[in-house]
């Protein structure tokens, strides 16, 4: 990707070298064509094809410079995009790559049945003395009702979009977000990159409270 931008950077400035001298050409053109308007003995003549050859030359020149800078632009985009589909592929492997699929191992269970030798003799006074006691004694815990209508709700959790990065809009700023980086994406959404992998949520603000929530 790196050479088709730098081949692509090049020629945007190629045309746009040309485009300049282009301008600077028709304007020197259309300006030597009104000199000789007014001072050749052939009057419009002479200076009217030379102004209509310099002002089309400038227009020509002026409008290779605004494509130059569209192209530009449009590869920096296509840059983005294709940087966030790498790093996304790469947090995908590496996440795939550590998980363990071996089989793990357990102990067999043993069933044993206890001999009556083990088992202690009870005093079933005793048992009942203290069955008594539990009974009479009020808990000190509130009722069940109480507790839950005073505790307040839980937030929300913010589930992010994990889908494949190569669905998602293109990219069209880079930022950093929290100490992470973060993508602002062309319907508004944000694309932020995790250790799992990259995450889109809705907006900025969704983003923040996100990250929020995961530390």
């Amino acid at each position: 990707m790196s050479e088709d931008k730098t081949a692509g950077r090049n020629v945007a400035g190629l045309v746009t070298g040309l485009g300049w001298l282009a301008v600077i050409c028709g304007a020197g053109l259309a300006g030597y064509g009104i000199y000789a308007l007014f001072q050749s003995d052939f009057g419009l003549a002479a200076g009217g094809p030379l102004m209509a050859g310099g002002a089309v030359t400038f227009a020509l020149g002026l409008l290779s410079i605004i494509n130059a800078t569209m192209a530009r632009a449009m590869i920096d985009t296509a840059d983005n995009t294709a940087r966030l589909l790498e790093t996304g592929h790469l947090a995908a492997a590496a996440a795939a790559s550590s998980v363990d699929t071996s089989d793990i191992g357990l102990p067999g269970f043993g069933k044993t049945k206890a001999s009556s030798d083990e088992t202690p003799e009870m005093d079933m006074n005793e048992v009942g003395r203290i069955s008594t006691s539990l009974s009479s004694t009020e808990p000190d815990i509130p009722p069940f009702d109480a507790a839950v209508r005073s505790a307040p709700p839980p937030p929300a959790p913010i589930v992010p979009d994990m889908s494949d990065p190569r669905g998602w809009p293109l990219a069209i700023d880079e930022f950093d977000l929290d100490g992470r980086l973060a993508m602002t994406l062309e319907d508004g959404s944000i694309g932020v990159e995790t250790p799992q992998g990259w995450r889109r949520l809705q907006s900025l603000d969704e983003a923040h409270a996100w990250l929020a929530q995961q530390s």
